[in-house]
């Protein structure tokens, strides 16, 4: 294929693994199907094959990356097109069960294997990749037919169980042939045959795909940014991934794989899935790492957008020392962003309490994202002393911001080029990093007028706001500080409630418009608050009495409550805002 043309097509799937030899690239990931996605194909099939008219069935895009004389490398499809070889390998199984040797045999040479004629040996026509393709060849593509199966075998099963994406492939080949039995079991042999060339003749011709075959990995990965597929940000990250180990040569690929493995499992760790194989979200884990990737980039190159992350690589990460130099950088760094996920990771021992303290609040409170390559640059070169006041800022910043607004993609922006600077040293204190915020950061006068009107719409956020001012009110130190709590024991309360009773003398709609807006909410102890439902002010001002709260007795000082007195009580806690989530660093 010469220059950068794309080359499409939509052939039957069974069409496309009978064309010859297709590689998933050694170091891409693993098998990741789990059995919803597999019970949703077989089914859909099923209803296609069985149902009556419905001709053709579409199972996605697939693109390969096709260089001259080699093999097309699978960028994005190997879950479909290993789900399906393993599918027609249960098929042809159960063909020979019924001795219709021949028709087997077609399916064998067909789709799963030929003879290569270089080695004379027979080799499968998908190769999958480093850790799954020697258990797929020897212990899924081969027939479990005991009379059948070859007498030597390249491993037991039970050395590659281990691995979650082998036991994926195990699960898979065992619920397609419980699949096969159950649709031919009432059949008789001749109509298990018939039923069975149906389904492989509709695999060859009739489960299309998009076939996308582009020349080189940046092209796939630009490509992506306009397919709207699932295998998106997974596919990214592998794209990246077999970019960094090309640049290197095969006496040092051992190396660097040990190094992108560092960076990988630690980032996957962040998502982890509660599942049966307990090895998390693929697509959410991968969708990390290119984030951690790209967060990386920023803190030496500055603002860099997702669908500019590989072409900027290319350009600078040509060879194999600027390769290596990434690497290592990366999997220095890797812990240093893990940490920024929870206040009780190890490298937060060797700071003082406070730092813990503003990372739970980030992380568990705020959750806030845009800032978080600022949070990694800071973490990794800043002393401790000048984290700790980093991080307080950041806290400071980041309620600001919600309240007051982000003002379109300049936060991203200053973010980031914050991030570089502090990445290259040309930043070293909280002091400087505050100083070259003050232009974009809403000032104490910006921040408490935005704070007086603003309406909080996110129920975590309303409890973070009002438990932080409880805190200010009370004269606490680090009043930005809020432990964490069970939301079943501290619950928010709206004073004028969304259907307001004859006792409030309130349209609806007033009510509804007051529901957002802080000055109308009060913390209470689950146990209070189930006794107000729409109790009328009076009412509820006996229980506000008795509250531990500071804020929320304040309240009952009142007389009356309506759209004037939310709006007062809005004002005097903007006034506490500025206090809690002060810039000062002393």
């Amino acid at each position: 294929m010469a220059g950068s043309a794309f080359q499409f097509e939509s052939p039957g799937i069974g069409k496309l693994l009978r064309q010859g030899r297709l590689e998933v690239p050694p170091n891409q990931r693993s098998y990741a199907w789990r059995e919803p996605h597999v019970r949703n194909l077989l089914q859909d099939l099923n209803e296609a094959v069985t149902g009556g008219g419905i001709e053709e069935y579409f199972l996605g895009t697939i693109v390969l990356i096709h260089r001259s004389g080699e093999p097309p490398s699978i960028v994005d499809g190997q879950q479909r097109l290993a789900t399906t070889t393993i599918l027609l390998s249960r098929i042809r199984d159960h063909l020979l069960s019924i001795s219709r040797n021949a028709v087997a045999a077609f399916v064998e040479e067909t789709f799963l294997s030929n003879i290569d004629l270089k080695t004379e040996q027979r080799v499968p026509r998908l190769k999958l990749n480093l850790e799954d393709n020697e258990f797929f060849a020897s212990n899924i593509l081969p027939t479990l037919l005991p009379s059948t199966r070859p007498k030597t075998r390249v491993a037991k099963p039970e050395a590659f169980l281990g691995r979650p994406s082998n036991r994926r492939l195990a699960r898979t080949s065992d619920m397609a042939h419980t699949f096969i039995a159950d649709i031919t079991k009432n059949l008789p042999p001749d109509a298990q045959a018939e039923l069975l060339i149906r389904w492989v003749e509709f695999i060859e011709t009739n489960v299309n795909v998009l076939v996308v075959t582009v020349p080189d990995d940046v092209s796939a990965f630009r490509m992506f940014e306009t397919l709207n597929d699932r295998g998106l940000k997974a596919s990214q990250a592998d794209i990246l991934k077999n970019y960094f180990l090309s640049r290197v040569s095969n006496s040092r690929l051992a190396e660097a794989q040990i190094m992108w493995n560092t960076i990988s499992n630690t980032v996957y760790a962040l998502e982890l899935d509660k599942d049966s194989d307990d090895d998390g979200d693929t697509d959410r884990a991968s969708d990390r790492l290119v984030t951690y990737i790209r967060h990386l980039w920023v803190t030496t190159h500055g603002p860099t957008k997702e669908r500019e992350l590989a072409a900027q690589i290319r350009l600078d990460v040509n060879n194999e020392v600027r390769t290596f130099q990434y690497l290592s950088d990366g999997s220095e760094g890797v812990q240093d962003y893990a940490a920024l996920w929870s206040a009780n990771h190890p490298k937060w021992l060797q700071y003082k309490p406070t730092t813990r303290k503003h990372i739970e609040t980030m992380a568990e409170f705020l959750k806030v994202r845009q800032i978080r390559p600022l949070m990694f640059a800071v973490a990794r070169h800043f002393d401790p002393n000048e984290v700790d006041k980093a991080f307080k800022l950041f806290v400071s910043w980041s309620v600001r911001f919600l309240i007051f607004g982000g003002r379109g993609g300049m936060l991203d922006t200053q973010y980031s080029i914050r991030a570089k600077e502090v990445g290259t040293g040309q930043i070293t204190t909280a002091r400087e990093l505050r100083e070259a915020m003050k232009t974009y950061v809403p000032s104490d006068r910006e921040f408490e007028t935005a704070f007086a009107s603003a309406r909080v719409s996110r129920v975590y956020l309303a409890r973070y706001y009002l438990r932080a001012l409880e805190n200010t009110a009370k004269q606490l130190s680090q009043p930005e500080y809020v432990a964490n709590d069970s939301v079943a024991d501290i619950t928010l309360e709206h004073i004028m409630p969304l259907t307001a009773g004859d006792d409030w003398d309130v349209d609806d709609d007033l009510a509804e418009a007051t529901q957002k807006f802080l000055g109308n909410m009060v913390l209470l102890r689950a146990s209070q608050n189930r006794e107000l439902g729409n109790m009328s002010f009076d009412e509820k001002k006996s229980v506000y009495k008795r509250s531990g709260y500071e804020l929320t007795r304040q309240v009952a000082e009142y007389e009356k409550w309506t759209q004037d007195e939310i709006k007062s009580r809005q004002t005097l806690l903007a006034g506490l805002a500025v206090k809690t989530w002060s810039l000062d660093l002393s």
